[in-house]
């Protein structure tokens, strides 16, 4: 039995994707009931993006939706028909909490809208996390997170200058707006503990985005400025923290040109190094002259690590008391030290996919610890144990609508 300090709080989800999902998860790790609306006839996108032709289990074997979604329920409903959307409603007004990352039509179409809502559950936190927000001319725009990251301006100034922009890896604003969703219905549901009044969240996307971009914004705002890419390089230090190094070895394979500590601290990196010769040249006494013959500053700092491993530059980099650290590659993380010692990494066993691990999220709470009690669940897997005994529906109701194709 959990003892998280969400136990007894009931979250219904709908929509797909990272958006949505993540942010509730944060709920079912510290005890929450979460409960996934789902659809055959419309499965989430998680569910097939990783599938092949080929692939055993079909919409119940994605291992992108199994990594985002442990410790919930899954309920399948047709919401094409009435009774379906019917039954939806029963649910979500049941809930304390109804998360949400559909374009602003369709919950409205359904009437699980908050002001649909609102009418009979006062007490309703309701948070919708789509990509434009609710209002505003381009809110119908049902895009993704790798439009928002290039809208919110990510894109932009993410590559090298004498290129196309690259992009973030990943889908920067899928990432970031469910950690907003979270903190903000926790909010919401202490605000409710002392006025008894619920609340909706109309969480954009995009303006989250652009919120954490704020350096670049200013800069702009204050005196015009358009904030380019600089790809590894830095308009203000030479070395860059991050410098586009030929990457050091492990085990023997190269690691690529990405593989390179983070430092600062020029004397402490000097000794490190040994005090090399070129460190003491005129062109490298000042920040302003390292900036002017960076390039060959890179080749000297690149004929230094190219012969060692990453692992042992960061080492010697720190007890120097540079700030230092591997760039981690997913192999790397898995058997990083510190992860295993915070039990990041959580062993669990699906029964389609078998044997795998998740991520437990950063909080830690002395007194409520996290949870992965369950696996993520298969499409549908709890609708009759949902529907029966959460909600008290009588046996006859729910083999007729079974039979009416509802719960599918």
């Amino acid at each position: 039995m959990s003892t998280g300090i969400f136990k007894g709080l009931r979250v219904v989800e709908f929509g797909g994707g990272a958006a949505g999902p993540v942010s509730t998860r944060y709920f079912a790790d510290y005890g929450a009931t979460v409960i996934r609306v789902e659809s055959k006839h419309r499965p989430d996108f998680l569910r097939i993006l990783t599938l092949r032709p080929d692939t055993k289990g079909g919409l119940d074997a994605s291992l992108h939706f199994a990594v985002l979604n442990p410790n919930k329920l899954s309920v399948a409903l047709n919401l094409n028909l009435p009774e379906g959307v019917a039954a939806a409603r029963r649910l979500a007004l049941s809930a304390d909490v109804v998360a949400e990352n559909f374009s602003p039509k369709a919950m409205a179409k359904w009437r699980l809208d908050y002001e649909s809502l609102r009418a009979e559950r006062p007490d309703l936190v309701m948070v919708s996390t789509c990509l434009f927000g609710q209002t505003g001319p381009e809110r119908m725009y049902a895009g993704f997170g790798g439009q928002g990251s290039a809208i919110a301006g990510y894109n932009h100034v993410t590559g090298w200058p004498d290129r196309a922009a690259l992009g973030p890896f990943g889908t920067i604003t899928d990432s970031l707006s469910p950690r907003l969703a979270a903190l903000l219905v926790a909010s919401a549901l202490v605000r409710r503990t002392k006025t008894g009044e619920g609340q909706y969240i109309d969480l954009s996307q995009v303006e989250g985005g652009v919120y954490c971009l704020a350096e670049s914004i200013v800069r702009y705002t204050g005196n015009g400025e358009i904030v380019d890419r600089r790809g590894y390089r830095s308009e203000h230090v030479a070395p860059p923290r991050d410098p586009p190094l030929p990457r050091p070895r492990r085990q023997g394979r190269p690691l690529g040109d990405d593989r390179l500590p983070r430092r600062r601290g020029l004397a402490r990196l000097v000794r490190a190094l040994g005090e090399p010769a070129w460190a003491r040249q005129d062109r490298f006494a000042t920040n302003a002259r390292r900036l002017e013959n960076v390039e060959d500053l890179e080749r000297h700092l690149g004929e230094w690590t190219r012969e060692r491993d990453a692992a042992e530059i960061a080492t010697l980099l720190q007890s120097a008391g540079v700030e230092a650290g591997a760039v981690e590659d997913n192999e790397d993380l898995n058997a990083d030290p510190q992860l295993a010692a915070r039990h990041h990494f959580r062993p669990l066993d699906h029964p389609v996919i078998g044997a795998h691990v998740v991520e437990a999220n950063a909080l830690r709470f002395s007194a409520t610890p996290e949870e992965i009690r369950t696996p993520a669940p298969k499409l549908g897997e709890h609708t009759e144990h949902v529907f029966c005994e959460i909600l008290g529906m009588s046996e006859a109701e729910y083999r007729a609508l079974t039979a009416k194709g509802v719960f599918e």
